[in-house]
């Protein structure tokens, strides 16, 4: 059991070092569109989290002894590998104590390793972060099997959102009519630009056309 805890604990350093992402998953395709829209910087990697969906199903799954809870969130051709690694975990769990811990420690990043690599996305390990708003929100009405929340709060996001570009068009026509600058109708132009790929974007997002993955990208309203 000592070598079985030894080739754990390399094989949990080993699953860590990977290139790290430039940008973090972004879940749920519709609230993606949301937080992105909503604030520059990327939504916090869901999956990756303790928290997450992916890790919670791990833990279940070892407390019940029963890996067929793991295996939805990773594709077939990870299962083989998903449950060899649980029955290893098992084994050494038995032992109690540190060994216990790396056990579980190595089946939960397993399991979240396997998970990104299934959306093609890279994994550099578990995070404590604190889950997105837009996340919890969805992870509640998961939970509660009620959208009523969830839609309040996305009224509320696009409510906001449209009501801020459509401002920012409003302030640049009032400019380009005063000035009577080609700079100024410029500015015109691009903002009712940026207000129409808003638009795009939102109705993208309804018809579910964002991806889970890293690395889908919804294209541009005119085309480009």
């Amino acid at each position: 059991m000592k070598e079985e805890i030894i080739m754990i604990t390399q094989r949990m350093h080993g699953a860590r070092v990977l290139k790290r992402p430039t940008l973090m998953v972004v879940i749920a395709a519709g609230l993606a569109v949301l937080v992105a829209l909503a604030a520059p910087a990327p939504a916090d990697a869901h999956c990756d989290s303790r928290n997450g969906p992916v890790v919670t199903a791990a833990r279940t799954a070892l407390e019940t002894g029963n890996v067929n809870v793991a295996l939805p969130y990773v594709q077939p051709e990870a299962e083989a590998e998903l449950t060899a690694v649980f029955k290893q975990t098992l084994a050494v769990r038995k032992l109690g104590g540190q060994a216990r811990d790396v056990a579980d420690e190595y089946f939960l990043e397993t399991t979240v390793r396997l998970h990104r690599t299934g959306e093609g996305a890279p994994y550099t390990g578990l995070t404590d972060e604190p889950t997105e708003p837009a996340i919890a929100a969805a992870d509640q009405a998961l939970a509660s099997g009620s959208l009523k929340q969830l839609n309040a709060m996305l009224s509320r996001a696009i409510g906001d959102g449209l009501a801020e570009q459509y401002r920012a068009v409003a302030e640049a026509r009032q400019h380009a009519a005063t000035e009577k600058t080609v700079a100024a109708e410029r500015e015109r132009v691009e903002a009712e630009l940026a207000f129409e790929k808003y638009v795009f974007a939102l109705s993208q997002a309804a018809e579910g056309s964002a991806t889970h993955a890293e690395g889908g990208a919804a294209p541009h309203a005119d085309g480009r």
